[in-house]
């Protein structure tokens, strides 16, 4: 088998990493995490976590955040792991 060399384009890799397509992907799967995270999550002692999708382009790259918007969601995280079961369940 012979040996395959790649050079990458860097200002062509920086303009798809940043493009609006990659920005709506990203937009995308964070909802479906989001809504996994809510199918799955516990219920913390007053109210409710609510979890929303937030994308926007940095200077090098498109990126994606999941908010989970409530005082507890850290020691929910932090004992059910919500957040990190919701990405693996929601198959990405």
């Amino acid at each position: 088998m012979a040996n395959v060399r790649v050079i990458l384009n860097r200002s062509g890799m920086r303009e798809m990493l940043r493009s609006k397509e990659v920005e709506r992907d990203l937009l995308r799967r964070g909802k479906q995490v989001a809504a996994t995270a809510e199918a799955i999550g516990h219920p913390p002692h007053e109210g409710d976590v609510d979890y929303y999708a937030v994308a926007s382009r940095g200077s090098t790259r498109a990126r994606c955040v999941i908010v989970a918007d409530h005082p507890g969601a850290l020691g929910q995280e932090q004992e059910y792991r919500t957040l990190g079961t919701a990405i693996d369940a929601a198959r990405l």
